[in-house]
């Protein structure tokens, strides 16, 4: 399996596939330690992969949480915007996801991930602070404040 990543001329094609966990009005996110924004937890999705698959995956690979589920898909987003001077076109899944309430993640406000070589951090913010956080992209911030019942479909152009 490969994940859905090519380049395309000068612009970098990806679908990803990302959890929002929503406990006690916390949303957790993840970044590496150097990068100075916050981001969902999730990865890219491999090919002939589920995207709700991969958002379980990479909270079982990420930080070792074995009783994850998806709730309900909440939007997929057709993002466009520039990293590192490359042009991104992006379309990402984003679910509702939910964890026993005796989940190791609820332990400390703030804790690394397990992956080896991958150093990353998880932090639960407050939903009633998410417009104050540094999270990318930020179209998550009006998203997260207040998540819709219904599934959407989003297009969000950064360029």
């Amino acid at each position: 399996m490969e994940d859905i990543r090519l380049m395309i001329g000068d612009v970098k094609f990806g679908c990803r596939a990302v959890g929002v966990l929503v406990k006690n009005d916390m949303i957790l996110f993840q970044k590496r330690k150097n990068d100075e924004f916050w981001a969902l937890p999730g990865g890219a999705i491999g090919t002939l992969e589920k995207s709700r698959d991969v958002v379980i995956r990479e909270l079982v690979e990420e930080t070792g949480e074995e009783k994850a589920r998806i709730v309900r898909p909440l939007w997929c987003v057709e993002y466009f915007f520039t990293f590192d001077g490359v042009k991104q076109h992006q379309y990402i899944i984003g679910y509702l996801v939910d964890i026993p309430n005796d989940s190791r993640l609820l332990e400390s406000n703030e804790f690394d991930g397990i992956e080896k070589g991958k150093n990353i951090i998880y932090k639960w913010f407050n939903m009633k602070d998410i417009d104050k956080q540094p999270i990318k992209p930020d179209y998550l911030k009006k998203k997260l404040c207040k998540i819709k019942k219904n599934f959407e479909f989003v297009e969000e152009d950064d360029l």
